[in-house]
């Protein structure tokens, strides 16, 4: 699976070290064991999975440049938490999840693989975004394959300082005009990043919006 794994994100151009690969490698066989007795993804086979789960959850990489503190919003397993913090392990990620048993395979991912300045936490995006402590503290929200892109905005909105990032991971489907989307929910719609999957040539973009104000 490592060879897989680095092959597919060599195609992709994203570069991580084999201690890395290995990590992400760790948390995957760890997630389809916990996947038999409890659901967790539809996705059940291992190289289905390097590319639909690992590989794909490392595709905002180089979007993250100057990133510090990171909301993940509904991010089941962890997906793509934790991909994302065992590659920048200087990142401090909240992974914000509904399900419980989502968010104690979270925890329980987090401690085999040693991960610090990563915090799951169990709650809806609403009752979340009323918590005063929580409002515009993280310079990054992302969202991964969670819902139309008018529902990301005014979901990330809350958590964003002006200048804040919001990224949307989306497949190809059409969501309308963007710019109009971006302006009502208080943001400026920056651009895309298109890219196709190295196994599945499934289609994929990822959409980055500023915070307004």
């Amino acid at each position: 699976m490592q060879s897989l794994l680095s092959t597919q994100l060599e195609a992709l151009g994203l570069s991580v070290s084999r201690t890395v690969q290995e990590q992400l490698l760790l948390y995957q066989r760890e997630m389809l064991a916990w996947n038999r007795k409890i659901n967790l993804t539809a996705i059940r086979d291992q190289a289905q999975s390097v590319e639909k789960h690992l590989v794909d959850s490392l595709t905002p990489l180089p979007l993250l440049s100057g990133a510090v503190n990171l909301l993940d919003l509904g991010s089941g397993p962890g997906l793509p938490a934790i991909p994302l913090k065992i590659a920048c392990s200087e990142l401090r990620v909240v992974s914000l999840e509904a399900q419980e048993k989502k968010v104690l395979f979270q925890r329980h991912a987090a401690r085999i693989l040693g991960l610090t300045g990563f915090t799951p936490v169990r709650a809806r995006i609403e009752e979340f975004a009323l918590d005063p402590a929580q409002r515009r503290a993280y310079d990054l929200v992302i969202a991964r394959a969670l819902a139309h892109i008018e529902q990301l905005l005014q979901w990330a909105a809350p958590f964003l300082p002006e200048g804040g990032r919001f990224i949307a991971m989306k497949a190809q489907e059409d969501e309308g005009d963007l710019e109009c989307l971006a302006v009502a929910a208080g943001f400026q719609w920056v651009g895309q990043r298109e890219l196709v999957l190295p196994a599945s040539g499934a289609r994929r973009r990822l959409e980055v919006f500023v915070r307004c104000g």
